[in-house]
């Protein structure tokens, strides 16, 4: 807006106009400025009453104000002629020049009215990375977790107790012979590691953040995956490995004696193997196929049928059968089940997952990083608590219980 020829009053009253014309959207730093020049140029005349003097004094509180809610523009996108034809413009007397000189011009096309520089100024950046899904989590957390600064974790197992015995007045009393012996279990290491260049770290910020992400992420879904089907040998012990060692499943006064058997039932049964040992089993895993198998079942007339122990959810969203949480894991096998207290499960970390970055034989020289992830942990479940378990197939002991 030019002032000179205008009355102090003219400028106040366009000054007005510009505030509100700038509020009706969030205002820029660059309305900000725009008010700010203006405003100046009206401090700068000479003839100004008290009434002006005011008005200056309020629009310095409106400018300070506005400042506050400011944004930076953002950037208008400009189609590739466009933004050839906008260069040429900006640029036409260095055109010119290096036409007469018979010399070249090198000139930068921008397609955006902001400074700009990369590779996405044709197209929308997503900036979340498409990763890769991984497997379902449940295991893990609900062990009993702790820590360990030991290579191996000793515990005491009672493998002879004593019972008391009804005695005669006189007569001698039985005698107890408990026993007791140490079990040792071998912290193991689980550990991922990438290269990666520097001019990669550098150049794209998000990088070094996803692969920290997928390290660890790496090294969490091996350690779930090995509770339940580790090795034993350089691995952690799991759940499901033979070596564990936990009960299978004895049908015993349910043997053929439930009609129309399904998986429910089986479940149901299988707890009241649990609970007739002493333990109060808390969780099932089992695979999603599983599980929508349970969720589908159906009777004769197409409707769906649940045992009385209807199948429920629990608040944060895990299903519930026979007050047992359900665990949707694919890393289990479809088919099978696993059914116990994982609080009897215990998972002590030498060394919680880490990260780590460093140079790796000739990284220097190639101008590479190597970073990477680990952790040091043992599982195990104490021998004396292995009946709080039961592992097994589900058609096999489905038959176990079905009424012919």
């Amino acid at each position: 807006m030019e002032n000179t020829n205008l009355t102090p009053e003219q400028v106040i009253e366009k000054l007005d106009g510009m505030f509100t014309e700038k509020m009706t959207n969030v205002p820029t730093n660059d309305d900000v400025k725009a008010l700010k020049e203006e405003l100046e140029a009206l401090k700068g005349l000479e003839a100004k009453n008290q009434d002006i003097e005011k008005s200056i004094a309020k629009f310095e509180g409106r400018i300070e104000a506005m400042s506050e809610k400011a944004v930076e523009p953002i950037a208008k996108k400009l189609s590739l002629g466009k933004a050839i034809s906008k260069t040429y413009s900006d640029n036409i007397d260095k055109i010119k020049d290096a036409v007469e000189k018979g010399t070249k011009i090198n000139l930068e096309v921008k397609t955006t009215t902001a400074d700009y520089t990369g590779d996405y100024a044709l197209t929308d950046f997503d900036s979340e990375v498409d990763r890769t899904v991984r497997n379902r989590y449940g295991i893990l957390q609900n062990c009993n977790t702790g820590a360990t600064d030991s290579k191996f974790v000793t515990y005491v197992q009672q493998t002879a107790d004593t019972t008391g015995s009804w005695t005669d007045e006189g007569k001698p009393k039985t005698q107890g012979e408990p026993t007791w012996s140490e079990i040792s279990e071998e912290v193991k290491k689980i550990a991922t590691y990438v290269k990666v260049s520097k001019e990669m770290l550098e150049d794209l910020s998000f990088v070094r953040g996803e692969i920290n992400n997928d390290l660890m992420e790496g090294v969490r879904t091996g350690i779930e995956n090995a509770l339940l089907n580790g090795s034993g040998a350089s691995q952690i012990n799991g759940l499901l490995d033979a070596s564990m060692g936990l009960p299978t499943f004895g049908a015993g006064v349910f043997a053929n004696a439930i009609q129309d058997a399904n998986i429910s039932d089986l479940l149901r049964c299988v707890k009241a193997q649990i609970e007739a040992v002493n333990f109060t089993p808390t969780h099932v895993v089992l695979n999603p196929q599983d599980i929508a198998t349970i969720q589908l079942t159906k009777g004769s007339d197409s409707t769906y049928t649940y045992p009385m122990y209807l199948p429920t959810q629990s608040g944060d969203g895990e299903m519930i059968i026979a007050g047992m949480r359900v665990i949707s894991s694919t890393y289990m096998t479809a088919g099978n089940y696993l059914v116990g207290d994982l609080s009897k499960v215990n998972v002590k970390f030498r060394n919680n997952i880490n990260m780590s970055v460093g140079l790796d034989a000739d990284d220097f020289t190639k101008n590479m990083i190597t970073i990477l992830a680990e952790a040091r942990l043992v599982s195990y479940v104490k021998n004396n608590q292995k009946n709080a378990f039961v592992y097994g197939e589900i058609a096999t002991d489905i038959a176990l219980i079905l009424a012919p």
